[in-house]
């Protein structure tokens, strides 16, 4: 996400939405609000009947009461607290194409946005596929997005169904850099959930490389390491706080975002593609369902690569000046 909400219902007029990371969790339900914590979740909704309701997971049904309608979700894959969301309003259903591997695809979007939802969310399933052969099986039921008739300035990947407001669908650029963002989430943040909030990096820096992964697997002549290096000149010089130390005031900074992935690319030019991308398909599998600490993935990353990498973490992660990237 870019500027999280610290509540928990936010009522946009004709749409309400949840969206609270990291802690607006508990400003609409009781709960232990610790992303190491994660529970399934029966989420059930009445509403006024015309009015689409859209959360996690899979829709098991919709009740009929006369003037209101009960929806039911049912979500059968633990979660952090800070990724459940509800979201009411004016909203239709638009069923994507799926992966190539089964994984259902399914959006909600606002009906003045509905036309601009589709054009940006059309490549999802095949970004299901781009990722599941880097990162493994997509771990959860199904995926998509609902898009909010509101300019939130961000996106936020609550598991399965991942919040976008009208600005990141409504505009002349493409932004499936952000659908790639929220979707490489699912697997890193979701999937695998943090120890602690202080190891943010692990959800915001390897979900911004998958960014660049995707446009490396989708745009012939796309040259991943010319575009990380550009981005590295371009933007270094706002890095100079730690990622892997984030402060509690400013714990989504721009540095847990570029420099985590920065972090990634230098370390696959440091160990290579093999051990790189066996490191992330291993992380995945070994942590996937539950939670990891920045020290879990290092440690991985030395007995994959066979090097010491004692230095290159301590550097980019925890120095205040940014290093310069390997070649």
């Amino acid at each position: 996400p870019g500027f999280p909400f610290a509540g928990g219902w936010t009522d946009f007029g004709d749409t309400i939405v949840v969206a609270g990371e990291p802690e607006g969790a508990a400003g609409w339900y009781p709960v232990n609000a610790h992303p190491t914590d994660k529970a399934t979740y029966r989420i059930e909704v009445t509403a006024r009947t015309g009015l689409v309701v859209a959360a996690n997971g899979t829709q098991t049904q919709v009740v009929d009461n006369g003037d209101t309608q009960t929806w039911v979700y049912e979500s059968v894959n633990p979660q952090a607290h800070y990724l459940t969301t509800v979201a009411i309003g004016d909203f239709e259903r638009h069923d994507g194409a799926p992966s190539a591997s089964g994984v259902p695809v399914r959006h909600y979007f606002h009906d003045s946005v509905f036309d601009q939802g589709v054009a940006t969310m059309e490549r999802t399933g095949q970004m299901i596929d781009v990722f599941e052969a880097v990162f493994g099986p997509y771990p959860f039921e199904n995926y998509g997005a609902v898009v909010v008739d509101a300019d939130l300035g961000f996106a936020l990947e609550t598991q399965t169904l991942s919040v976008f407001g009208r600005d990141l669908v409504d505009s002349f650029a493409s932004r499936e850099d952000i659908v790639a963002h929220e979707l490489a989430h699912q697997w890193f943040g979701n999937h695998v959930s943090l120890g602690q909030w202080s190891d943010i990096w692990l959800n915001e820096g390897f979900a911004s490389y998958g960014e660049y992964l995707w446009m490396e697997a989708s745009e012939p002549g796309y040259d991943i390491d010319r575009e990380v290096r550009s981005d590295y000149d371009d933007l270094s010089f706002l890095l100079n706080t730690p990622p892997g130390e984030p402060p509690p005031s400013d714990l989504f900074n721009a540095s847990v975002y570029l420099r985590g992935g920065f972090t990634l690319h230098a370390l696959r030019t440091t160990i290579g593609d093999d051990a790189f991308f066996q490191l992330l398909a291993t992380y995945v599998a070994e942590y996937g369902g539950a939670s990891a600490v920045t020290r879990d993935f290092t440690s991985l990353a030395e007995d994959i690569s066979g090097q010491d990498l004692d230095a290159f973490f301590q550097a980019w992660l925890f120095d205040t000046n940014v290093p310069e990237l390997p070649r």
